[in-house]
């Protein structure tokens, strides 16, 4: 894993549990903190999945050749 993801991963968790802190701080219920918390998991992989996973449909002149 190279530098750059590791610290948006990283910027991403401390996100995400300064949120859950402060929502506490402020009485938000824990089970609706339990699922903002999912939601805003499923965006982040669904973020990275599409940011960082190569594309299937692209071709290289090699690929070409081999045909």
């Amino acid at each position: 894993m190279n530098r750059p993801q590791r610290l948006t991963d990283l910027l991403a968790f401390v996100a995400v549990l300064l949120t859950v802190v402060g929502l506490l701080l402020i009485g938000v219920p824990t089970e609706s903190l339990a699922i903002v918390v999912v939601a805003m998991g499923g965006l982040y992989g669904t973020w990275v999945g599409t940011v960082h996973r190569p594309r299937s449909g692209s071709r290289t002149e090699a690929d070409d050749e081999e045909r």
